[in-house]
């Protein structure tokens, strides 16, 4: 008959390679789809962001080149009292005015005549937006106008200018 087995005796050693090989193969995986899903959303972010295409240096503007004929108004030169009229108070119509003006000069205006100058409402005001129409008169008896956009918000009144043909 057989000997029953002592109590002593060390069981037999269970083989766990393999239960750590797949620890590690699981670790792995998963490492490697975080590693793939932050390396398709950084592939994407990358994409949708534009880039800014520069021109070539060597390209000067026409207003910028040294022989240009670009007549910019004298720092000295003020430019007088605002015209009357439009929808703006005494403030904003005389900021408007310095601006205009200098525009007016830089376009050939030897002069811009504030009392002669001309403000017509283009569009009434909706929503704190307004446009007039700014017909600037120079000492020569030429003209230039001008649309003018008023936005006015929380901080004040900003003003958009744009040269009418």
């Amino acid at each position: 008959m057989e000997a029953p087995q002592s109590v002593n005796e060390v069981p037999a050693k269970r083989n766990n390679t393999l239960l750590i090989i797949a620890v590690v193969a699981i670790v792995l995986l998963c490492g490697c789809f975080v590693l793939a899903v932050a390396g398709f959303y950084g592939y994407f972010t990358i994409r949708s962001v534009e880039t800014q295409v520069l021109p070539p240096e060597d390209l000067v503007p026409p207003s910028l080149e040294p022989d240009s004929t670009f007549d910019t108004p004298d720092p000295g030169v003020e430019a007088g009292e605002p015209p009357t009229g439009g929808l703006g108070n005494d403030i904003l119509r005389n900021d408007t005015w310095q601006v205009i003006a200098g525009a007016a000069t830089g376009l050939g205006c030897d002069r811009p005549l504030g009392e002669d100058t001309t403000i017509e409402v283009l569009q009434e005001p909706d929503g704190g937006i307004w446009k007039e129409k700014w017909t600037v008169a120079c000492a020569s008896g030429e003209t230039y106008p001008f649309e003018v956009e008023f936005i006015l918000d929380d901080t004040g009144a900003t003003f958009n200018i744009k040269s009418l043909p």
